[in-house]
């Protein structure tokens, strides 16, 4: 039996371990960041989805579909749950209007220079605007920018240590992914 086409450049002993450390922390995080408030189980979800989804994008160039959607479809349930044990409706109209603009703004990007922006980062955008939205603004717009400012870094330290990188693709949804996690953890 072999391991699914999305999971095959994941299935080496190194990539497996740090791939279940990475999600083991971020879901320790989640639980310190949240303790055992309704949100939770979303969280959860978002932290188990990101860490796949970054170490997809990482080994692969792609932001594989199922993940996208394994976040999105439970996470936006559960976030409704959420809000109605909160009694609370204001943070779920905020997710929904930040996904819709954090997907916006990714499809404008992924429009203007198609080779530095794929369809799957845009569809990644909209998952981590969901999450980041559920939390406040503030949070939206320092996830989106703490995300944009490590791949700027990345790309400038690649840049200086190898200057024969310069047209390498740029893995977009683990900048993401820990630009939403880190204003998660830190933003009200």
């Amino acid at each position: 039996m072999t391991a699914p086409p999305s999971l095959t450049a994941l299935a080496t002993p190194s990539r497996i371990a740090a791939t279940g450390a990475a999600a083991a922390a971020v879901e320790a995080a989640m639980l310190w960041r949240f303790g055992w408030s309704p949100p939770l189980g979303a969280y959860l979800v978002f932290g188990a989805a990101a860490t796949a989804v970054s170490a997809t994008d990482l080994a692969q160039r792609r932001v594989p579909n199922r993940a996208v959607l394994a976040a999105l479809l439970p996470g936006a349930a559960l976030l409704v749950v959420a809000s109605g044990l909160d009694t609370t409706w204001w943070p779920l109209a905020r997710a929904a209007i930040a996904m819709v603009v954090l997907a916006g703004f990714y499809l404008a990007l992924g429009l203007a220079f198609p080779s530095g922006m794929g369809m799957g980062d845009v569809k990644w955008a909209a998952v981590t605007g969901l999450f980041l939205g559920w939390i406040s603004w503030p949070a939206v717009s320092a996830g989106t920018l703490l995300a944009f400012a490590g791949a700027a870094l990345f790309v400038t330290v690649r840049h200086v240590a190898a200057p024969g990188c310069r047209r390498a693709v740029l893995a977009m949804a683990p900048f993401m992914a820990a630009g939403a996690l880190a204003a998660i953890l830190v933003v009200r």
